[in-house]
């Protein structure tokens, strides 16, 4: 169907900006997606956790005193039906699509810092899958969906941590920012699209958590694994714990959660889990810098993985990314002194490293 309606010069003016600086494909893009959010912000029965945002806007401009300002005003509404454990015991899901064998044996690309953002979209695909009773959800709705969420859960989890962070091991490293690019680029990591059969494609079907298929109108829809649902399943402290009960957390990951993905990547992606007990072996050898890292996982990359010359750009993307991933999971410790920063092992990455010595 073709609608059409009047826009005032500057709105206009601002959404071509958008396209040409890349944000979107298209103008017709920009108010499809627009459109699609609307309509999420909208259905009474779409999952959502947007009814925390009225809640942010009265501490944001309440005249009121914080500290005088009811608690229900300052707390984030999560309903946990929609990004909670499902209560349901039958959880629909697909067969995962064998990996390739470029994807199988080579590591995570490196802007996916972080893993449990992944967990966050797996938690709203479940509820959204569970609630609907369908084995798949429509990919470019669930997109605009997740992302305004991510976004909410961002700016709740930078308000509310109240735990003593140094720089790069806040909580809420890679969830997106309040800009199209910084959404779309989640999406493309932490959504995904259709598989391309690279190693770059996103985390969730890289890792075979889920699947996300075309079908033969053209929709591409996207549906959960056996893997997905059971680490969906586990509980989470960034979750659980901090998200929908409001309360302080240490870690992002539970022991069980990291447990599940060590296991996971070793059977599954073992690219990613030979590349990581290799960076953790590169620091216990004393190349506890990141000049000095970045010298190892150069080498790495250009023998093992990539091939040929790595430029260094790529090298310090995958730098930051298995860094990331390692202090996600309390294998990897960061130490500051100053501007400087120094990596330590820790007593769960020694442990694993003996675990697969003794193997």
């Amino acid at each position: 169907m073709i609608v059409v309606f009047k826009l005032d010069p500057e709105s206009y003016r601002k959404i071509k900006e958008l396209v040409e600086k890349g944000a979107y494909e298209s103008i017709e893009n920009f108010l499809e997606i627009a459109v699609l959010n609307q309509i999420q912000l909208e259905s009474r029965g779409v999952p959502n956790i947007i009814e925390g945002k009225r809640q942010v806007i009265l501490e944001e401009f309440s005249p009121e005193p914080k500290s005088r300002q009811p608690k229900q005003q300052i707390a984030l509404q999560i309903n946990p039906q929609f990004l909670g454990i499902p209560k349901s015991t039958t959880v629909p899901i697909l067969p995962s699509v064998p990996l390739t064998e470029e994807i199988k044996h080579s590591p995570l690309w490196g802007q996916i810092n972080r893993l449990v953002p992944a967990k966050f979209v797996l938690r709203l695909l479940i509820n959204q899958i569970t609630l609907s009773g369908s084995e798949k959800t429509d990919l470019k709705s669930f997109s605009a969906y997740v992302a305004e969420n991510a976004t909410l859960a961002r700016t709740y989890i930078e308000k509310r941590d109240k735990a003593h962070r140094i720089r790069g091991e806040e909580l809420y490293v890679a969830l997106p920012k309040k800009n199209p690019k910084s959404q779309q680029r989640f999406i493309n990591f932490y959504v995904g699209k259709l598989p391309s059969g690279r190693w770059t494609d996103g985390v969730l079907t890289g890792l075979s958590l889920a699947r996300i298929d075309q079908v033969e109108d053209g929709t591409i829809m996207m549906g959960l694994t056996e893997a997905g649902r059971e680490f969906a399943c586990l509980l989470s402290p960034l979750i659980d714990d901090l998200l929908i009960d409001g309360k302080q957390i240490e870690n992002p990951f539970s022991v069980e959660e990291v447990e599940f993905l060590l296991n996971h990547l070793k059977s599954s992606r073992p690219g990613e889990f030979e590349y990581l007990i290799s960076v953790l072996k590169f620091v216990r050898e004393g190349a506890t810098t990141p000049l000095g890292l970045h010298q190892k996982i150069s080498r790495f990359l250009q023998d093992r993985y990539i091939g040929g010359k790595v430029s260094e750009k790529v090298v310090n993307t995958m730098q930051v990314g298995a860094i990331g991933r390692l202090v996600e999971m309390r294998l990897l410790g960061i130490k500051k002194d100053g501007q400087k920063s120094k990596y330590l092992i820790t007593s769960d990455g020694e442990a694993l490293l003996s675990c697969e010595v003794q193997a």
